[in-house]
């Protein structure tokens, strides 16, 4: 699930990062890329790619782009007015907490805060649990907490311990980090909040994770389909009702972008469809031209003669000729031939070309008893090994001939 996020946590900044026309788009891409790579490590070399992109589009500035400073002016003051409001609504909430909660509801919160450095206790699985039933769990403990939903003293808090909890151990790298370290950051992590407590900084109980990942938006790409950007923020009584929060602005510079892509595309594939013949025709000719030497190479080989076998180790049938049956004079290895004259005129007796000949003909003599060796012993440890009694009585007096015949031709080589 992880790895689907990041990718669509990736693919909104990229879109943001095409439709930008003021610094505060690239500051939200940039944020979408991070949670990306905080999501999911595979992508990282992606997210470096986009940052470097983004970092290169704040360079050049929007002087051309920027909107009028009358529609600056009042973009600040909406979103102002936005964060008050919000502002006053989460601290309404707070206050009154304790006078909306019910017993079950501040039972809940005071327990999930209580363990807030157990995420397995916090979700109420095992350590043991698998990755749909920490999904599951999760599932039914964000519904109950929702601060939208739960009025229950700290909702917000008990929220944030439950998304931490889950956004470590449905990842399978940073679970592994935290049920050996205690940390999902690893040895790291715990080495960076030793330091922040002895040099008396505030220490929050969800580390980094505010700065990362926002919990709503873990909440809402669970249950929404992964769309950042939409706030699930009634409950009624069929379900969930989402509302988004996009600017105008946004909507249509967006709807341009997917316009010029389309156009893009359409014209590529008239592009396409028009030289095709030609494509087509330069394809075949560059690929016969890589195929002309494996075919030489075949050519050769069919019609070159074929080299000549001057010995075999076994005799073969009368119509083959290897009848005539000579010896090595140093290991008395036997070998056949054809022709004892033409094999004497090939290879002179005491001379280094017939040395050397008895040598190949040693060793691949030798080659040939190891494997059989190595074949009968596996064959004997079977049967001794086997539930029939008589395949066991086999076994014990089966004759290892080749073995032997190894055994003595290794003495001579001493």
């Amino acid at each position: 699930m992880n790895a689907d996020e990041a990718s669509r946590c990736l693919d909104i900044s990229r879109s943001k990062l095409a439709s930008a026309t003021c610094a505060s788009d690239l500051d939200s891409a940039l944020k979408f890329a991070k949670k990306a790579a905080k999501l999911s490590s595979s992508l990282a070399r992606e997210v470096a790619e986009l940052a470097r992109e983004i970092s290169e589009r704040r360079a050049k500035g929007f002087a051309a782009s920027s909107p009028h400073p009358g529609e600056r002016a009042k973009e600040a003051s909406a979103r102002r007015t936005a964060q008050e409001t919000t502002s006053g609504q989460s601290t309404k909430r707070g206050e009154d907490a304790h006078v909306k909660g019910t017993a079950e509801q501040e039972k809940l919160m005071k327990d999930i805060t209580s363990k807030k450095n157990d995420y397995y206790a916090v979700l109420s699985v095992s350590r043991t649990a698998t990755e749909n039933e920490i999904k599951k769990a999760y599932r039914k403990l964000a519904v109950k907490i929702h601060p939208d939903k739960c009025q229950g003293t700290g909702a917000e808090e008990a929220f944030k311990i439950v998304s931490k909890a889950f956004a470590c151990l449905s990842d399978a790298e940073k679970r592994a980090a935290y049920d050996r370290y205690g940390s999902e950051e690893g040895p790291q992590g715990m080495a960076s909040g030793m330091r922040r407590r002895h040099a008396g900084q505030a220490h929050s109980p969800f580390g980094g994770f505010e700065d990362d990942i926002d919990p709503r938006e873990i909440f809402n790409m669970f249950f929404g389909g992964g769309i950042p950007g939409v706030r699930f923020q009634t409950f009624g009584g069929n379900g969930f009702h989402a509302h988004g929060f996009h600017s105008h602005r946004e909507q249509r510079a967006r709807q341009q972008q997917r316009q010029r892509e389309n156009r893009s595309n359409n014209s590529s594939r008239r592009q396409y469809h028009q030289s095709e013949p030609e494509h087509l025709a330069s394809t075949f000719a560059r690929n016969f031209m890589q195929m002309i030497p494996i075919l030489l190479f075949l050519f050769l080989w069919a019609f070159s003669p074929a080299p000549e076998v001057h010995y075999q180790l076994f005799p073969d049938s009368p119509n083959s000729g290897y009848q005539t049956k000579l010896q090595t004079k140093k290991l008395d290895v036997p070998y056949y031939v054809k022709s004892k004259a033409h094999f004497d005129k090939s290879f002179t007796p005491g001379t280094f070309n017939r040395q050397r000949m008895e040598q190949t003909i040693e060793r691949d003599y030798q080659g040939m008893l190891e494997n059989s060796c190595l074949f009968e012993r596996g064959t004997k440890e079977r049967m001794l090994r086997s539930y029939s009694r008589d395949q066991r009585e086999k076994g014990k007096v089966y004759e290892m001939r080749h073995c032997n015949e190894l055994k003595k031709l290794r003495q001579k080589m001493r």
